[in-house]
């Protein structure tokens, strides 16, 4: 089956004034059963795609935040069959890759259901031959997700050459690490322009430090993003347990709506 193409499933919700969310989940944290409460329950509120790790060793650079890091390492440990039976769970799916996960194009590290039906990869460091992860990616119908930095002025050549060979949506960091937001909303709306005057077929989803509804309501009223992807808060209300994370997903699906 061919994956889901993210783009049109963003612009969908721009065209209805709404954004599209991503939700970053673990499986197996905070536990194994808790996991997959939560993507359940992700998937009963129409949240637009997970995004999961795929990690194989407990490597990662200072752009992760120290509440993904913990929930990495404090991860119940699961089989190929758990991680598989998880993950269809998940219409769409978006692979973040950590490390040695993906060392090079043709070779694969990770679990292999990892890679399954997967719509896009985003890379947690920046690989150094993109146009070739995108040709491999390309050849499961998958896309390589760019990533730009909001609170950066201007792109730099290597991030057109990022955004260029890139599909499904523009990444759009709002500071340093996850769970970090230093970019305002102005800031966010001029990236969004630069975005497009290199690939305006691109959605742009911004992540980092997005933490309440207040602050979707904000960035839905920006005019800075089509959609938003939500990792250190929905592990921090998810480790407090499903009724705190449950009523805090309700409140953030309903602010991008």
């Amino acid at each position: 089956m061919t994956p889901p193409r993210l783009s049109d499933i963003i612009c969908g919700r721009a065209r209805r004034g709404e954004l599209a969310i991503g939700i970053y989940l673990i499986p197996g944290f905070p536990d194994w059963n808790t996991s997959q409460e939560a993507l359940d329950l992700c998937v009963r509120h129409e949240v637009d795609f997970i995004e999961f790790p795929a990690v194989s060793d407990p490597r990662w650079s200072p752009r992760t935040g120290p509440m993904i890091a913990r929930a990495l390492r404090d991860a119940e440990p699961y089989s190929e069959a758990e991680a598989t039976a998880w993950l269809l769970r998940a219409p769409v799916r978006v692979a973040v890759v950590y490390g040695s996960a993906w060392p090079s194009p043709a070779t694969w590290s990770a679990p292999p259901p990892l890679r399954a039906g997967v719509s896009g990869y985003l890379f947690e460091s920046d690989p150094p031959d993109l146009a070739s992860y995108a040709v491999a990616a390309a050849e499961e119908g998958a896309v390589i997700i760019p990533a730009v930095d909001a609170t950066a002025a201007g792109l730099s050549d290597g991030d057109r050459r990022i955004i260029s060979r890139g599909g499904g949506f523009v990444y759009a960091s709002l500071g340093p690490e996850t769970g970090t937001r230093a970019a305002s909303p102005a800031d966010l709306r001029r990236k969004r322009v630069e975005v497009r005057s290199v690939r305006p077929d691109l959605p742009v989803c911004a992540a980092f430090g997005i933490d309440r509804p207040a602050d979707v309501e904000e960035l839905r009223g920006s005019g800075g993003c089509d959609g938003i992807i939500i990792g250190s808060a929905a592990l921090a209300k998810l480790d407090e347990g499903m009724p705190a994370f449950s009523g805090w997903l309700k409140d953030i699906v309903t602010a991008s709506r």
